[in-house]
């Protein structure tokens, strides 16, 4: 791997402090909504996971010599440390720590959505698309996870056979279908925020002989 960065390690970085950001609102939401009671959660999990990333350019954290394998090491520090943080919030807090969560990540998710709409072209679903991939954490760009399969100004199909975030759940010992709710949620909110006029739909299929996640970018 080059010691070089490049637009796309800046790219992959951005959407891993994105991804922290989207870790912090969370914790300030369960801190103004049940107090410092949170803090033990939040810091067991940093203890075992590590930290979120320092707020300083990538050129100065990251390690030149080992690129790919830093910036793949961050993405299931993250990933795992915020399932965690969640599996234990759901079981302190039930029912109502779900409906708080799943707040979050609407909010979140339409934050974003806003800022794409004020900074990128999705007037189109094949946009929305593209764009949609400049927030969401899908792995490593050479991982392939979706794969478009049918494109046209008002409608945008991808398929997902193999899902590159479950393993950390299951390290973290989160319910999955939660986590799938989740990302169901943000992503909705992503869409309907960024441009109105289009949904999004996501189903489990079959897909290729394989059970698989079918996702829809379509006109209302």
């Amino acid at each position: 791997m080059s010691r070089f960065l490049g637009p796309i390690h800046h790219w992959l970085f951005n959407k891993i402090t994105l991804h922290e950001n989207l870790e912090r609102e969370l914790v300030d939401r369960f801190k103004s909504e049940y107090g410092d009671e949170i803090d033990e959660i939040v810091k067991d999990n940093r203890d075992k996971y590590g930290d979120p990333l320092p707020e300083k350019p990538l050129e100065e954290i990251i390690d030149t010599d080992n690129i790919h394998g830093w910036l793949q090491g961050k993405i299931e520090i993250v990933e795992t440390r915020q399932a965690s943080i969640l599996g234990d919030l759901f079981k302190k807090y039930g029912t109502n720590g779900v409906l708080l969560s799943t707040s979050v990540y609407e909010d979140h998710g339409s934050k974003c959505g806003k800022d794409a709409s004020n900074n990128y072209d999705v007037s189109s679903a094949e946009g929305i698309y593209k764009v949609l991939n400049n927030y969401i954490l899908d792995g490593m760009p050479c991982d392939n996870a979706n794969n478009v399969t049918e494109v046209e100004d008002d409608y945008l199909e991808y398929k997902q056979v193999q899902c590159l975030h479950i393993r950390y759940w299951k390290e973290a010992g989160v319910d999955p279908e939660k986590m799938y709710d989740l990302r169901r949620v943000w992503t909705e909110s992503f869409v309907n925020e960024a441009n109105p006029e289009f949904k999004y739909q996501v189903s489990i299929e079959d897909i290729d002989g394989q059970q698989g996640f079918k996702h829809k970018i379509f006109k209302k």
